[in-house]
């Protein structure tokens, strides 16, 4: 009797259990929800930005000099550290063979001179004799006119020697080209140094004034220095600032580095600063133009590409920009945009292409 029991107890089970599932299947789905977006309106603004930067401190002018004519150093009046003038003697150099040169070119002239004076004298002494007929004959007086011509330009050419001789001898004397300071000493008495650049005698800076040359990269080319003036630090005086003006740029992009030399001037009258030192510069620059500032988390970056996704009629859209300057919390773009287009606050690729959205207040 137990076992009838449950025969009729199981299809009543299987039938309720069907049932059930039946009625789970024919409950309605609800419309997917649509996503709530924060919306920013595109306006025209300023754009600028502080561009830090890394700059080398150069001297106002500097020479490396080198010997004009080979000898032995005789005398070296200066070392480094020393403040020089323009002109002043830095060393002077011996050679003996110049000075036989001279001796030598110097009798030649005399020479020259002598047979020069003869050979004059003896055509105006034919001349005035020429003046009687028949004293002198024609050929004879020619002859005397061209060798006097002839001693004279031997007499000009063995002069041009001489000077030549002693401009050489005056190469002798190594003089500064400008004021400033020497930075750099390497000959000592007695050496030898020759006249084919092997070896720097000394090195003169002018530091007075100095130059800062800075690698401005090449999207800020275009862009506008404010006062055309940069603040910049460097190591050895920590904490403390100094400012440049802006005095000219090189007006082309280094293949290389693809920027473009701006140069800055700074007074250099305390000797504070010394070339060869880095500058860590700021330059306060902008945009000739107003643009479009938006903030970071408004652009989406990719591999593949950077975008800003725009809403309109309620659907999204992908715009693909470009970014330029940034400051602390907004970015420049530039792409397919107008002003007053509506563009996603806080993007993210999640979030495709013609999705209807609605917006948060």
């Amino acid at each position: 009797m137990k076992a009838i029991k449950y025969i009729y107890l199981l299809p009543v089970c299987l039938l309720a259990a069907c049932g059930g599932n039946q009625a789970e299947k024919a409950v309605p789905q609800g419309e997917p929800e649509k996503p709530a977006v924060k919306l920013i309106t595109l306006k025209l603004e300023p754009v600028s930005n502080k561009l830090n930067l890394t700059g080398e401190i150069i001297p106002f002018d500097r020479a490396n000099i080198y010997a004009r004519t080979p000898g032995y150093v005789r005398e070296v009046k200066v070392d480094i550290g020393s403040k020089v003038k323009k002109g002043q003697i830095l060393c002077i150099l011996d050679a003996p063979e110049l000075n036989a040169t001279q001796a030598q070119s110097q009798s030649n002239s005399m020479g020259a001179k002598a047979k020069y004076e003869t050979s004059r004298t003896t055509y105006l002494r034919l001349l005035k004799a020429a003046q009687v007929p028949g004293a002198v004959a024609d050929n004879e007086l020619d002859i005397a006119r061209n060798q006097m011509k002839t001693d004279s330009a031997v007499y000009q050419a063995s002069r041009s020697a001489t000077q030549a001789t002693k401009a050489i001898e005056d190469y002798l004397v190594i003089r500064s080209p400008f004021n400033g300071v020497v930075t750099a000493r390497n000959v000592f008495k007695g050496d030898f140094v020759d006249n084919a650049g092997k070896t720097m005698l000394f090195s003169v800076e002018d530091n007075s004034s100095l130059r800062v040359d800075v690698a401005v990269p090449e999207a800020f080319n275009a862009a506008k220095l404010k006062d055309n003036e940069a603040t910049f630090t460097v190591s050895a005086n920590p904490g403390q600032v100094f400012k440049a003006k802006l005095a000219r740029k090189s007006d082309a992009i280094d293949p290389q580095t693809r920027s473009e030399i701006w140069e800055f001037t700074f007074p250099n009258a305390g000797g504070l600063l010394k070339p060869g030192m880095f500058a860590q510069i700021t330059l306060p620059v902008s945009r000739p133009k107003d643009g479009f500032m938006i903030p970071f988390k408004a652009v989406v970056t990719t591999q593949e590409r950077k975008f800003v996704i725009t809403v309109e009629n309620g659907k999204t859209k992908w715009v693909d920009v470009k970014t330029g300057f940034t400051n602390k919390d907004k970015n420049e773009i530039s792409g397919d945009l107008k002003v007053g287009d509506q563009i996603v606050a806080q993007a993210n690729e999640e979030l495709k292409e013609g999705t209807i959205v609605q917006v948060k207040p």
